[in-house]
C-alpha cells in the first residue's frame, strides 16, 4: 500500500520541480522591472507591480502596473534576462 501512495507523491513533486529555475528567473526579472519602472516614474514600491511577462525567442516584455497611470509600463529584456529598457505603453 505504501508504494501505491509513493508514486503519485513522486509524480506531484517532479511536476513542481520542472519550472523552478524558470519561475525564479521570471520572478527576478519582474522584481528588476518593478524597481526600474518605479525609479523612472518616481513611484514607491507599493505603487508598482508586475502584472504579466510574455517571453519569446529574442527576449521578453513585462507589463508593469503603476498607481495613477492610465496604462501599464513595458519593461523589455533580452533573451538572457538583462533589462534593455522601460517605456510607457501609451503615447504622451
Amino acid at each position: 500500500m505504501k508504494s501505491t501512495l509513493l508514486i503519485p507523491v513522486l509524480f506531484a513533486l517532479s511536476a513542481c520541480a520542472t519550472g523552478g529555475a524558470n519561475d525564479a528567473a521570471q520572478a527576478d526579472l519582474q522584481a528588476s522591472c518593478e524597481a526600474l519602472v518605479g525609479a523612472e516614474t518616481g513611484t514607491g514600491p507599493s505603487g508598482v507591480k508586475a502584472i504579466s511577462t510574455q517571453s519569446g525567442p529574442t527576449g521578453s516584455v513585462t507589463s508593469v502596473f503603476v498607481a495613477g497611470a492610465e496604462a501599464p509600463w513595458l519593461c523589455r529584456a533580452d533573451a538572457t534576462g538583462v533589462v534593455t529598457g522601460v517605456e510607457y505603453s501609451r503615447e504622451g
